[in-house]
C-alpha cells in the first residue's frame, strides 16, 4: 500500500524536520502536508529513541513494545502503518487498543484519546507506578500530568512536557527533545512553565 511506504519512508525525516522546525507540520517531499494524525503516529514512533525506560521496564527477550492507544482512535491505521516492521532495540512495535472504561494493560507508550478527556484522572491512575509513557492530545493535558501533550496550534504540532510526571515513573526524556518543548508543572505545582 502507497500510504504505508509513504509515512514508513517519511517519517523519519518528517519527525526530525518536525523537531527543528519545532512541530511544524511539513509536506512529505513535495507531495500534499501530512495530516495531524500522520504526524502524531511518526511522533510516537520517534518518542521511542528520545525517551528511556528503565531497565526492568524493557521488554524481556522474546516481547514486543507496546503502543496502547485508550478510547475513541483517531489514527485509524496510520499509526499501524508507520509502525510496521519497526522494532525498539530488536523488539517488534505492535498497537493495542483498550475501549474506554476497559482496563489498561502494560505497555510502554500509552496514547490517551481526547474522548477521555473526562477520565483523565481514572486513565492516569491505571497506569501509576508504572514505567509507561503518556501521551494525550488534549488542551490542559499535561499540567493535568500526561507526560506529553501533542497540541495543534495553527497547523503545527506542539510539544508540551510535564517533567515531574515523566521522572515519577523513573522514565527519562532526551535534551533534544525537552529544548524544543514547552515545559509544563502539574497544576498542584507552582505555576512556572518554559515558553
Amino acid at each position: 500500500m502507497q500510504t504505508t511506504n509513504t509515512i514508513s519512508r517519511f517519517g523519519r525525516r518528517v519527525f526530525t524536520t518536525c523537531l527543528l522546525l519545532t512541530g511544524l507540520v511539513v509536506s512529505a517531499g513535495g507531495s500534499k502536508p501530512l495530516g495531524e494524525y500522520q504526524v502524531k503516529s511518526v511522533f510516537l514512533f520517534n518518542f521511542t529513541k528520545f525517551v528511556s525506560w528503565p531497565t526492568n521496564a524493557e521488554p524481556s527477550t522474546n516481547s514486543p513494545f507496546v503502543i496502547g492507544i485508550v478510547g475513541e482512535d483517531a489514527f485509524g491505521n496510520v499509526l499501524d502503518d508507520a509502525v510496521r516492521g519497526e522494532a525498539v532495540q530488536n523488539h517488534p512495535i505492535v498497537i493495542q487498543r483498550f475501549r474506554s472504561g476497559e482496563a489498561i494493560g502494560n505497555c510502554h507508550i500509552l496514547f490517551i484519546s481526547r474522548s477521555e478527556k473526562d477520565r483523565l484522572n481514572q486513565v492516569l491512575a491505571q497506569v501509576r507506578g508504572r514505567p509507561t509513557l503518556t501521551v494525550a492530545d488534549a488542551p490542559r493535558a499535561a499540567e493535568r500530568g500526561v507526560m506529553i501533550n501533542l497540541l495543534l496550534v495553527q497547523g503545527s504540532v506542539k510539544i508540551e512536557i510535564n517533567q515531574s510526571a515523566v521522572e515519577s515513573a523513573r522514565l527519562s526524556v532526551s535534551s533534544k527533545l525537552l529544548n524544543l518543548a514547552r515545559i509544563v508543572n502539574s497544576e498542584t505545582d507552582n505555576p512556572t512553565a518554559n515558553p
